[in-house]
């Protein structure tokens, strides 16, 4: 058996037999690195949760018995495969073993059959382990997904509060004036004024809803676009670069790559403290890839997934799933100082309007 050798506790009174235990698993085919344990006290002293990968134990020793560091074993440990190994083992005393948490028992004039028992408990411990693994990733899944779905009504309720107060608070009051100075007759520079700054008004929630260029223009100048504006807002340099951006790519991945990019931009303008920002389109591996960086500050990854999971900070968690949904890959790298890169992938479908032509 290749890899590192079987971490084997042997609870037995008689060397004898703990020697014709082992010699039978490493004819089995098992690498042994044994701890010899003859009673309570160095067994309990020994054994502690992660040390060993099996326990072999006798039934009956003079001051202790195999059921009793069963129990011992199973209040610390309740995955380790835990074999007993007797002489004579009735079926009633074998049932309440098994019972009590033994993985399985061997009699002590059977111990061919000890090595093929041993592997068996070892691949059921490894099956266990990837379920409870399954598990937790299931269970964080679903987590992630409670946390989004709870951000995501929270996050409309606050789109329609913001949308509201823009269309009163600016637009409407702007229309108000409007109405006031075309009523006082002969302000028509007034007018002109404002009915020029209720359209900025419109364009700009409009561009913030959906930006017109993405439909009209498709995915680089909507984003040429973006870029240009939020960097002008943010005091940034910014650097764009599509020359070999790919064509013939779906609505679906242009509106889910326009979105990874605008969350990663707004990152960039809250936190990073850059001067400069890269933003590359191109093909790699017969995809659709997207790079955004800056020179910040940078940030702690794992932190800000915890903190995701959490439902507390979901921009990271929400460019994940949106790029899962889109079949692609999200990678991002940070180090303190050396700011941020993030690497979206996105697979590259032939769009409806060229299959139409």
């Amino acid at each position: 058996m290749s890899g590192m050798p079987l971490r084997v506790l042997v609870l037995e009174d008689e060397p004898a037999d703990a020697e014709l235990e082992l010699a039978a698993l490493a004819e089995g085919g098992f690498e042994c690195a044994a701890t010899l344990a003859d009673g309570r006290s160095s067994f309990e002293a020994a054994f502690a949760p992660g040390r060993f990968d099996l326990v072999l134990a006798d039934y009956r020793l003079p001051d202790y018995t195999g059921l009793e560091a069963l129990e011992h074993v199973r209040r610390r440990d309740a995955l380790v495969p835990f074999m007993l190994v007797s002489g004579a083992l009735g079926e009633e005393r074998a049932v309440e073993a098994l019972r009590s948490g033994a993985t399985d028992y061997v009699l002590k004039d059977g111990l061919a059959r000890l090595a093929s028992a041993v592997r068996r408990a070892l691949e059921e411990r490894r099956e266990h382990e990837r379920h409870v693994a399954t598990r937790k990733a299931l269970e964080l899944s679903q987590e992630r997904l409670r946390a989004l779905s709870r951000r995501l009504l929270e996050v409309q309720e606050e789109e329609r509060g913001r949308l509201a107060r823009d269309l009163h608070d600016d637009i409407g009051q702007a229309l108000t004036a409007l109405k006031i100075q075309l009523e006082s007759r002969g302000r028509t520079e007034e007018c002109v004024a404002t009915v020029k700054h209720t359209l900025e008004r419109v364009r700009q929630l409009s561009l913030s809803l959906r930006p017109l260029q993405l439909d009209d223009l498709g995915l680089v100048a909507a984003l040429r676009s973006h870029l240009d504006r939020q960097s002008g807002i943010g005091g940034l340099t910014p650097h764009f670069d599509a020359a070999e951006a790919p064509r013939g790519v779906s609505p679906e991945v242009e509106t889910a790559c326009f979105r990874v990019a605008q969350e990663a931009i707004n990152n960039v303008l809250r936190h990073a403290r850059a001067r400069n920002l890269w933003l590359r389109l191109f093909t790699a591996g017969g995809r659709l890839a997207l790079s955004v960086r800056d020179d910040g500050g940078g940030f702690d990854l794992e932190g800000a997934r915890r903190r995701g999971a959490a439902g507390a900070s979901l921009g990271l968690v929400g460019m994940e799933e949106r790029v899962a949904l889109a079949g692609g890959t999200l990678e991002l790298r940070s180090a303190s100082a050396q700011g941020t890169v993030l690497l979206a992938t996105f697979p590259l479908q032939t769009s409806d309007k060229e299959i139409e032509q």
